[in-house]
């Protein structure tokens, strides 16, 4: 209690002025009010809230340096009434023309043996843009919540009314995770209690090995496993596909079933055509794929998942080439016009898009088989270009000299490619300001997913973009 003591004294032996400096070490506003409830002393950290009329505030009343809906707060804070309250201060709010409003937290204290209360505001400009940017961060995520949740939707849904028949199947556990309602019926008899089962119980004793087996070669394998005239407990007999999927870090199955006298779903579920089975490309010393007439992938080693950075075979059998070639969709176009008039193309210089959305220049070799219609090719990783292609700025005039001088000495590819990078570039930074830098906004207009706009962002190097003033 004797320090305390001591700092009584010393504050009762300041003047006002040494009070006010004193208080404003720890606090963003200091005003003293003098008996009449009118400021007599005034001191603030910032000086850009003088604006908000703290700079002409001596001799005013606080009551008018407020907003209109603050007045009632200051008049509870300078009566009596009010003492029990002080603790956790009031939200003050002062306005400027063209401004928004200065939030201040303030709390008052009658100081003892002198004709002033003092009241002490620290500033909350901060916290409530933080707390703006945390309620728009929440409406966006609920926004992708809901977006999530109708996706979801419109899938089961459509996995629900399909005609055929599709079973879920937990590839660890062997057991049934969901099925249709044609599943349902062609399968369990009509009964959901499927869900959940061991799916082998729902096959007779005889087949129940063999399936078994189906089940695990089809996890490891790239193509679809394929299983005729096999008969449910019921008695009827069924043709299955099966195929692996991954979810959650593990190898699924989704298992399509019809009757098997059924020839046209036979013939739909047919993968490939007799004599036309993918080829081992486990032996080819650099990354390689075999894919069919459509550009579907399927065969491929492992040097081509290191490639695309892709993690399992399952990720890529049965996607289509272009899918790593969305930057250069128009050299894809020229091999595949190439290979059908040449059967074969040798050192095709291109640039692949991995999985991670970087970019690696390739040559590939390509060789299409008439007979099969498949397509292999070889791809040959190139170093990185230290020299980037200098593209003339769009709307310049000398942007036609400049293509000009470039033709020649740069592939017409190669400028198409940069020439759409700079227009994406553009395109980009307009719709950045024209939502004041709102990623959703701007994603929604560019006719992106907020996921493919970022990835664009990084590759453009505009993660810290900032409209212009």
């Amino acid at each position: 209690m004797h320090g305390v003591e001591v700092a009584a004294g010393l504050l009762k032996s300041l003047d006002a002025d040494a009070i006010v400096a004193l208080v404003g070490l720890g606090a963003d506003i200091v005003i003293l009010m003098d008996q009449d409830q009118k400021v007599a002393r005034l001191q603030y950290a910032d000086p850009e809230i003088g604006c908000y009329g703290l700079a002409k505030a001596v001799g005013k009343r606080l009551q008018d340096l407020v907003t209109i809906e603050s007045v009632p707060k200051v008049d509870s804070m300078l009566s009596d009434a009010g003492t029990a309250r002080h603790a956790r201060g009031y939200q003050i709010n002062h306005a400027c023309d063209g401004k928004p409003d200065l939030p201040v937290l303030y709390s008052s204290v009658a100081v003892a043996g002198t004709p002033y209360t003092l009241v002490v505001g620290q500033e909350l400009r901060q916290q409530m843009l933080d707390q703006q940017r945390l309620v728009q961060t929440q409406m966006e995520l609920e926004a992708d919540y809901r977006e999530l949740q109708e996706a979801e939707a419109r899938y089961r849904t459509a996995f629900r009314v399909s005609a055929i028949a599709h079973v879920m199947l937990d590839g660890e556990r062997k057991t049934v995770l969901d099925a249709n309602a044609a599943a349902i019926s062609l399968i369990g008899g009509g009964t959901t209690a499927i869900i959940g089962k061991p799916f082998r119980d729902l096959f007779r004793k005889q087949d129940r090995d063999l399936l078994s087996d189906a089940i695990g070669e089809a996890r490891h394998s790239a193509s679809p496993v394929r299983l005729d005239t096999l008969k449910t407990v019921k008695g009827d007999a069924i043709s299955l596909n099966l195929r692996s999927y991954r979810e959650n870090g593990v190898t699924n199955l989704i298992i399509s079933a019809w009757a098997s006298g059924d020839a046209l779903e036979a013939k739909r579920q047919q993968a490939e055509k007799p004599g036309a089975r993918p080829a081992d490309l486990s032996d080819v010393p650099e990354p390689a794929v075999q894919t069919n007439d459509h550009g579907q992938i399927l065969a491929a080693n492992p040097l081509f998942l290191d490639l695309v950075h892709a993690p399992s075979l399952g990720q890529v059998i049965g996607r289509n080439l272009g899918t790593w070639f969305a930057k250069t969709s128009l050299d894809l176009h020229v091999l595949v016009s190439r290979l059908a008039e040449e059967q074969m193309v040798r050192g095709f210089s291109t640039t692949l898009t991995d999985n991670l959305s970087g970019d690696r220049p390739v040559l590939i070799s390509a060789r299409r088989n008439p007979e099969t219609s498949h397509t292999q090719l070889i791809f040959v990783a190139q170093p990185p270009s230290a020299e980037r292609i200098a593209i003339p700025s769009p709307g310049t005039p000398e942007q036609a000299d400049g293509f000009a001088n470039l033709v020649g000495r740069v592939p017409l590819k190669d400028l198409v490619r940069e020439s759409l990078e700079v227009i994406e570039k553009i395109c980009i930074e307009a719709a950045l300001d024209q939502t004041n830098n709102n990623r959703a906004s701007a994603a929604e207009m560019l006719g992106l997913s907020r996921q493919s706009l970022y990835i664009k962002l990084r590759r453009h190097g505009l993660e810290d973009y900032r409209p212009s003033n």
